[in-house]
């Protein structure tokens, strides 16, 4: 079977320019002998659903578009469609061919003859083509349940769903194939894998390409370029040579550099798929409004990016004026003075809103996440509609402000000085301002992305007053970011995702090195602990009758929830874990 993956950038939602380029392809594709041609998951709808007003009429429209479609495109197609499942979102496959418009996964009550779906398939959704056995995977979960499978495929098809994200390096697929997943996931199967990757900014998402085609033995045979358009075309299945072109190098990954790409394709395709050119920005002298004066003119060009300088009072003011002439932006002192600098920096914002409106340009934010996580102050203004920065780091920030640096030296100066730190009421020690941030980020990361509780951010080798202190002021001001911009994702889990209950009146704190939380739960739960005092007083005074009855009250209340949260489908929607 001869496959094509068509990385493409869309405008998703525009049905009618998309449907128009998806047959040209597919006229390209015909022609170089390919059997089935596949679209990447954000093509067509997006990455995530319309909301539930919508979506009845969109997804009506997205069937007429398909049914039309089918009759254009001059070889077999498979395209994804997002769907709305529960809560969460899932995805549908169209297969086009011979103007037959055929759903894929849930669409039984439409059988293909080319299909191998049964309806006790399940999640596993096959089809075949020329004589080959393809498996389709949607997620992670997928790819495992395929692992686990006794279900023989010739070849599985990928068809990634997750954005990019720093902190998981699968998730710019062909780009870290010896760091990634794919390679072991090929091995473990013994099918061909077929990894489809959607390109582009979708909203606050970006994905980065690389599309690849791995034989069965996790050799590369093919892939795509990251952040640019192509067509890739290779043989796979029943028939192909497993010995064929070995030439193809994987790339070698670089986090920073992968990053940094990233971040100026999700400002290009945010400001120009909401039909803007321009962009306002503030540069106040911090790392990270001097990275974004950078990252806006990579992504648009010097002439449409307009920067407000500080008046006065920043400790970089020499350099913010450099690195304007340096970038050869439009770059305008500001005319509004105060004393006292929070009022200097809302009087900033109120200028910055006029030059946007004056210039019908989009209003960034400088904020990075390390700003938006410990540093929102009661009542700040805020001009900007979108903080590019706002799930990156203070420390990637300077990481990638040196790497640019590299490509072109811009930055007149990149060192971590005082007022480049955070107040969370710690002294800066005598090994400096740059360890402290990392310190300060590493805790944040471990807790946001890993997921990890205060005292097991200790047990990481964390400083346990850095530790204490980052999270005491990560809650402080969890209901002061409620009015900041949204920003570009580029992590597995963004602020927001990590949001307490506003007033939950419970804080984590440090506890003696003899009590341990999994311990008393799993007492609670009616499980072997070491003795009855490593546990909590409410565990120890159980019974064993009174634990096994809380065991099974606390379970049967935990499956309730779950079947309360599964969509239709049977679908895991979230924002519980399926454990």
């Amino acid at each position: 079977m001869r496959i094509g993956i068509s990385q493409i950038n869309t405008q998703a939602g525009d049905l009618a320019h998309t449907a128009d380029r998806m047959a040209g392809i597919s006229q390209v594709a015909a022609e170089r002998g390919v059997d089935l041609l596949v679209f990447p998951v954000a093509a067509l709808t997006g990455p995530t659903p319309v909301d539930y007003s919508n979506q009845g009429a969109f997804l009506s429209d997205v069937a007429e578009g398909l049914i039309d479609l089918a009759t254009r495109v001059d070889c077999a197609c498979l395209v994804p469609v997002v769907i709305p499942v529960g809560d969460g979102v899932s995805v549908e496959v169209a297969h086009l061919h011979d103007g037959i418009m055929t759903p894929i996964r849930y669409g039984k009550q439409v059988r293909s003859p080319f299909s191998t779906n049964t309806e006790d398939d399940g999640a596993l959704a096959t089809l075949e083509i020329a004589g080959s056995v393809l498996g389709l995977a949607f997620s992670y979960e997928d790819l495992d349940q395929w692992r686990d499978s006794s279900q023989s495929v010739d070849v599985i098809c990928y068809l990634a769903g997750y954005g990019y994200a720093v902190d998981d390096v699968s998730s710019v697929l062909g780009a870290a194939l010896d760091d990634g997943r794919y390679q072991q996931d090929a091995l473990e199967t013994g099918a061909w894998f077929v990894g489809v990757a959607s390109l582009g900014g979708y909203g606050a998402q970006v994905f980065s390409g690389s599309s690849f085609v791995l034989a069965p033995d996790g050799q590369l045979i093919a892939s795509s370029p990251a952040f640019e358009e192509d067509l890739l075309v290779a043989d796979v299945g029943q028939g192909a040579a497993k010995e064929g072109a070995r030439n193809v190098t994987p790339e070698v990954y670089d986090d920073r550099y992968h990053l940094w790409q990233a971040l100026v394709l999700g400002i290009h395709d945010y400001v120009h798929k909401l039909g803007r050119s321009d962009v306002a920005l503030a540069l106040d002298g911090t790392l990270s409004s001097m990275l974004l004066a950078v990252l806006a003119t990579d992504a648009l060009g010097p002439t449409h990016v307009h920067a407000l300088l500080a008046a006065g009072g920043a400790a970089r003011v020499a350099d913010v004026s450099r690195l304007a002439q340096a970038l050869r932006i439009d770059a305008r002192p500001t005319t509004l003075a105060a004393a006292d600098g929070l009022m200097a920096r809302d009087l900033m914002q109120v200028e910055l809103a006029a030059l946007a409106r004056e210039l019908d340009a989009l209003a960034l934010s400088s904020l990075d996440k390390t700003a938006l996580a410990l540093e929102p102050s009661i009542g700040t203004a805020c001009a900007s509609e979108l903080a590019p920065l706002g799930d990156v780091y203070r420390i990637d920030v300077l990481d990638v402000a040196r790497l640019r640096n590299t490509i072109s030296p811009v930055f007149p100066s990149l060192e971590v000085r005082p007022e480049d730190l955070p107040d969370v009421g710690i002294p800066i020690p005598s090994w400096g301002c740059e360890r402290l941030l990392e310190r300060i980020d590493s805790v944040l990361a471990a807790h946001v992305e890993g997921e990890c509780d205060l005292n097991t951010i200790i047990a990481m080798n964390n400083d346990e007053e850095v530790a204490a202190a980052v999270l005491q002021a990560l809650r402080d001001r969890e209901a002061l970011r409620a009015p900041y911009p949204s920003c570009l994702v580029m992590t597995t889990r963004t602020l927001m995702e990590c949001r307490m209950p506003a007033g939950f009146a419970w804080r984590d704190s440090v506890r003696p090195e003899g009590v341990r939380t999994n311990e008393a739960f799993e007492a609670l739960l009616g499980q072997d602990v070491d003795t009855p005092t490593d546990v909590s007083p409410i565990a120890s005074r159980l019974t064993t009758e009174g634990i096994e009855q809380h065991r099974s009250e606390l379970l049967e209340a935990f499956e309730l929830l779950r079947d309360l949260a599964v969509g239709p489908g049977g679908e895991w929607p979230g924002p519980f874990s399926e454990n």
